[in-house]
This record gives C-alpha cells, sequence and structure tokens, in this order.
C-alpha cells in the first residue's frame, strides 16, 4: 500500500463480508481510499464471493444436514448465531456452499493453521527454487502440454488441469512433479511477455478441508491458496496482491467448476 496504515488480511475479509461498523468500518474506508493495492483485493475478493455464490446457489436451497445443523450449536459457533441471530441462516448457507467448494470461512479454519502453513510453505520454497532456472525450469513443456497434464493426474491420483491464462498474457512454459511430506505435487508454471514467472502448485487436499482462500508473503513473493473439493492449490509469483489475486479467481472459475477433481 502506499500510505496510511497497514490493513490486515482479516480486515479486508472482514470488510468485503460486510463484518465491520461504524469507526472500524471507517478506518478501513479511509485507508482503503490511498491504498490502491488493498482496493484492488477487496473488489478481487468480493468477485471471487459472488462467483462462488453463484457457482453453488442451488446449494442454498437444499435442507441443512441434521449433522451440519447440530455443528451450529456447538460451543465455537453459539456465541455467533445468539449474538447475529439475523445472520444464523446467512451463516449456515456459507457453511454450505464451503462444504460444496471446499471453501471455508477463515473463522472456522483456524484449527488447521499448521497444515496450511507448511503446504503454502512448500508451495513458495517450490516457487523460489525453480523460477529462476534458464535452462530446466520444467521436466514437460509445454509442447508436450497432454502427456504433461496425464502424467500429473497419473501421479497425484486425481484428475488436475493446466488453466490456460492466455488472455491474462500469461503463457504455459511446462510443469513437474514435486514431492510433498510423502505425497505427489504438481507444479504448473506460467511466464509472461515481461519475463515474469508464476507458479501454480497443486496437491491432493489431504486433511486441508479447512482452508479459506488465503494469501501468504515470504520476502518479495506472495501465494494465494485455497482448496477446492479433493485439491489444494496455491498460486504464487513476485506480484502485486490484486494482481495476484485476479488470476487465482480465473484459476478458481475454470477449474471450480463441475467434473473437476
Amino acid at each position: 500500500m502506499t500510505g496510511g496504515r497497514r490493513i490486515s488480511e482479516v480486515e479486508l475479509h472482514a470488510f468485503v463480508d460486510g463484518e465491520l461498523a461504524g469507526k472500524e468500518r471507517a478506518e478501513v474506508e479511509t485507508a482503503l481510499a490511498t491504498a490502491p493495492e488493498e482496493l484492488r483485493a477487496v473488489r478481487a475478493i468480493a468477485d471471487l464471493n459472488e462467483r462462488l455464490a453463484r457457482h453453488h446457489a442451488q446449494v442454498l436451497d437444499e435442507p441443512i444436514p441434521a449433522r451440519m445443523a447440530a455443528l451450529g450449536a456447538g460451543p465455537a459457533l453459539r456465541w455467533r448465531l445468539s449474538a447475529r441471530p439475523a445472520r444464523a441462516a446467512g451463516l449456515a448457507a456459507l457453511v454450505l456452499v464451503a462444504a460444496g467448494a471446499g471453501y471455508l470461512a477463515r473463522d472456522l479454519g483456524r484449527g488447521n493453521s499448521a497444515a496450511q502453513a507448511a503446504f503454502v510453505a512448500s508451495a513458495l520454497s517450490a516457487h523460489q527454487v525453480f523460477v529462476p532456472e534458464v535452462r530446466h525450469p520444467v521436466e514437460v513443456g509445454a509442447g508436450d502440454e497432454k502427456h504433461l497434464v496425464q502424467w500429473l493426474t497419473r501421479r497425484l491420483g486425481t484428475e488436475v488441469r493446466a488453466p490456460e491464462l492466455s488472455a491474462e498474457g500469461w503463457k504455459l512454459v511446462g510443469g513437474r512433479l514435486l514431492p510433498d511430506r510423502g505425497q505427489a505435487a504438481a507444479q504448473f508454471m506460467y511466464e509472461d511477455a515481461q519475463g515474469r514467472r508464476l507458479t501454480l502448485y497443486v496437491r491432493k487436499e489431504a486433511g486441508l478441508t479447512d482452508a479459506a482462500f488465503r494469501f501468504a508473503e515470504r520476502g518479495d513473493f506472495g501465494a494465494f491458496y485455497w482448496i477446492d473439493r479433493s485439491l489444494a492449490y496455491a498460486l504464487a509469483g513476485r506480484l502485486d496482491r490484486g494482481e495476484l489475486m485476479r488470476l487465482a479467481t480465473s484459476i478458481h472459475a475454470q477449474l471450480g467448476g463441475p467434473g473437476t477433481g
């Protein structure tokens, strides 16, 4: 951001979700007026939420399963439902959408923070190791994309795809197979006309079903990571957060549809 106080990731999501009021909301609005990168991120998060809601709209009309309804009465959520009765139905709907899309609200995902941190750390490490490579950035080049996708699908044990990002100015370089704590992981690499590189790290979710759509940083590198059904994704690059978020949204729209693994 270019000036003013730092807006945290939690505040950005709370602002988009309408959870800030009064002085808190006014402070964030004032800060956003001088923070174009955070403002772009807010718009991208709102756009992603709208896409998720649209894509899983049919789930909102389904009855709440008894086991899930029981969770709402548990100690961890009881204070929320009692303090905000008007939002109880909305919270239940959000949980249902999350279950269908692999996208859980950040407040429900804290118990899995160590596993989430380990996953995104692996993605960022792989990005930093392979992005500088000139002669061997990938194992299989984009010219053999069909073989690459079939090979990675077989090794991960579930369907994976290389998203199409040419409309956003990025071309596929290729991909590779990587180890991740005893599991197979895939890395797809992209490059733009300026020579910047972007990687999409993919692994079976392996219990990370509580992960929300989150942002992480390591030095100059950032990554958005999320869970969609059986797969965990992390998009990493040396880009500003707004641009990275737009690309992550595009990837989610492509890979989050019917028939994806």
